[in-house]
């Protein structure tokens, strides 16, 4: 996380940005903000926060910014990094009336704001709308609103492609819902000409978040859940958009290229034989997207719930995990793969071989893609010597066949 908003009102923005190596340069880092999609500000972050260097993300202080804009309730206010164009965690927001701090905004006062009006518009004849929260993706587009009704909460996935919609309503009725896939369950689905919208279930939780230490139980029980995926059996016909393949297509591409444009010759022979290694193990189903945003713990009962199946596709097993555990050590997290009696999976069999080592690659070539000197890193070091030792135990591939078809 490079940087975080911490503060969008009526007369400012506010937080702090650093770059990726946790270093200010001498010419200070800035930021670009952006109003209802139109850029009106560049601030630099040259402002002290202490607080910031205390939680061990930045060794130099004067990272924060502010920057002073006359906003509206409803105005849509996004902040990214100048240089890499990167935004930042937490850097799409709505600026709020006062008293909303649950983040909803009354539907009798705010549904007509240029930034809502053409989402909420189609939903009328369908929902009575008290109020509305916005709800952004992590690649910070406002895809879906979390809606109060008479009837109780829900959260609408709004004006899909007909195409997208249809194949998840398809995956959650011929897969998620038989199979007991702890995903919220699919209420409607509104067709509006081009566009649908999808009603779902809303979870009372909380992201699972990156790994602290102090949430252990819940990545652990989000990781036996997800073990319990490769289990599910994907329906013939169900097609989709490939998402998820293209995704992981554009992951082994990327970093081989990556390594090849540097030339870094035994980097690069490295990354091929873990590319070829992969693409021999099982193809499974998996979410496609599992990272900890896509995981909701459920506030009454602890339980890991499974959100955004747009990526669900049947990929090498171990790339949910790999997604799941990236800010996990290595170490700690091949001992819980190891522990786990999920799947059946027990240590030393095939099984848990072709999923350590899908794991093993994936998160490799996921941190790879997010930092071009990962290769000198201990956790790198541990990756490729676990490569080694478990690609080196036989000279055929994994045997281990899919349970998907």
């Amino acid at each position: 996380m490079p940087g975080f908003v911490d503060e969008v009102g009526q007369g400012v923005v506010r937080g702090w940005y650093v770059a990726d190596d946790g270093r200010q340069s001498r010419a200070c880092q800035s930021v670009v903000i952006s109003v209802n999609g139109e850029e009106r500000f560049c601030a630099l972050c040259q402002d002290a926060r202490p607080d910031v260097v205390e939680a061990g993300i930045t060794r130099e202080g004067n990272v924060g910014f502010l920057a002073p804009l006359a906003l509206q309730v409803g105005d849509l206010v996004r902040v990214r990094a100048l240089e890499s164009g990167q935004l930042l965690g937490g850097g799409l927001a709505v600026v709020m009336p006062p008293g909303a701090e649950d983040g909803f905004l009354t539907a009798r006062t705010s549904a007509e704001l240029p930034a809502f009006r053409s989402l909420l518009q189609p939903l009328r004849p369908h929902l009575t709308i008290n109020a509305f929260r916005p709800l952004f993706g992590h690649r910070g587009k406002l895809s879906a609103l979390c809606i109060d009704t008479p009837a109780g909460r829900r959260v609408v996935h709004v004006q899909r492609p007909v195409r997208n919609a249809l194949w998840l309503e398809r995956l959650h009725r011929r897969v998620l819902e038989p199979s007991g896939i702890a995903a919220p369950s699919l209420e409607a689905v509104l067709v509006h000409g081009e566009t649908v919208s999808l009603v779902v279930e809303h979870i009372e939780g909380q992201a699972l978040d990156g790994f602290t230490g102090d949430n252990e139980q819940a990545f652990r029980d989000t990781l036996a859940a997800a073990l319990r995926l490769p289990s599910v059996r994907w329906v013939t016909g169900m097609g989709g958009d490939r998402r998820g393949r293209r995704a992981f297509g554009k992951l082994i591409s990327g970093v081989c290229l990556a390594a090849l444009k540097r030339q870094r010759w035994r980097e690069l022979r490295l990354l091929l034989g873990m590319a070829r290694t992969v693409h021999r193990l099982p193809r499974v189903f998996s979410h496609g997207d599992l990272h900890p945003q896509n995981v909701l713990i459920e506030s009454r009962t602890g339980r890991p719930v499974f959100i955004d199946w747009d990526h669900a596709d049947r990929l090498p097993v171990g790339f949910d995990l790999s997604r799941l555990l990236m800010s996990v050590p290595p170490v700690l997290a091949e001992r819980w793969i190891d522990d786990s009696p999920e799947a059946g999976m027990g240590r030393g069999t095939q099984a848990s071989r072709a999923c350590r080592l899908g794991w093993l690659i994936l998160t490799y070539f996921a941190h790879a893609q997010r930092s071009p000197d990962f290769h000198a890193t201990e956790e790198a070091a541990y990756l490729r010597q676990r490569f080694i030792e478990l690609s080196g135990r036989s000279n055929h591939k994994p045997k281990m066949m899919s349970q998907s078809r």
